[in-house]
């Protein structure tokens, strides 16, 4: 029996070796139409049907924190897979109300300073803007996808996306400022075993101009 296991362990461990010597990593550069850098865009990677995918439970998809710092929403967008878990953490010294009206995900609750909520399940796909009542300048957004990979641009318009299965795949972009009856921009592409890149350009809004506090 011993031995049974063992073989079955070492089989196991060379499929795991074989996996993350073949896995294939792309890198993707977001601008807007006048070649700026975008950040705070999500960048998702889907496979053809059957190809394997990290289980929620393993995936850096699975669960996301949202903080409240300064009056800001820290990160303003995130994304996890379908089924992932967001924390909301208030670091102010004042309350706020964190509120969405989105048929995704419908909540609200209040946040005395230093309050971290329980982890929220987010188990339908699709944009979740995330606002607060007390200080309306506040504003992010959570991002649910079924795509198995994904990873959010920095302020550099630069996402990478690594331990990904070599072969066909396609990359879609999404920013939340992206234009009316836009589509996010998919990209079709075959990754070998080595690093790839994509560069994407998206039609975006001008960034919304903070109010002013009445406070």
């Amino acid at each position: 029996m011993f031995h049974i296991l063992r073989s079955g362990f070492v089989t196991l461990s060379l499929l795991l070796w074989a996996w993350a010597a073949a896995a294939a990593s792309i890198t993707v550069t977001v601008t807007d139409d006048a070649g700026r850098p975008v950040p705070d865009a999500v960048v998702t990677v889907t496979a053809p049907a059957g190809t394997p995918a990290p289980p929620l439970g393993s995936s850096r998809l699975a669960t996301a924190t949202i903080n409240q710092l300064d009056e800001v929403f820290v990160p303003s967008v995130v994304v996890i897979r379908t089924g992932g878990t967001v924390t909301f953490r208030n670091s102010d010294a004042i309350r706020h109300h964190v509120y969405s009206f989105k048929q995704t995900r419908r909540f609200e609750m209040v946040q005395q300073p230093g309050e971290t909520s329980q982890p929220m399940v987010f188990d339908k796909p699709g944009a979740v803007a995330i606002g607060c009542n007390i200080h309306d300048h506040m504003t992010a957004y959570v991002l649910v996808t079924d795509a198995p990979w994904a990873q959010v641009t920095d302020a550099t318009g630069t996402a990478l996306i690594d331990d990904l299965p070599p072969g066909q795949v396609v990359a879609s972009v999404w920013h939340p400022r992206l234009r009316p009856a836009s589509d996010p921009p998919a990209h079709a592409l075959t990754l070998e075993t080595a690093a790839s890149a994509l560069a994407v350009t998206i039609p975006i809004l001008p960034p919304r101009r903070p109010r002013a506090r009445e406070y």
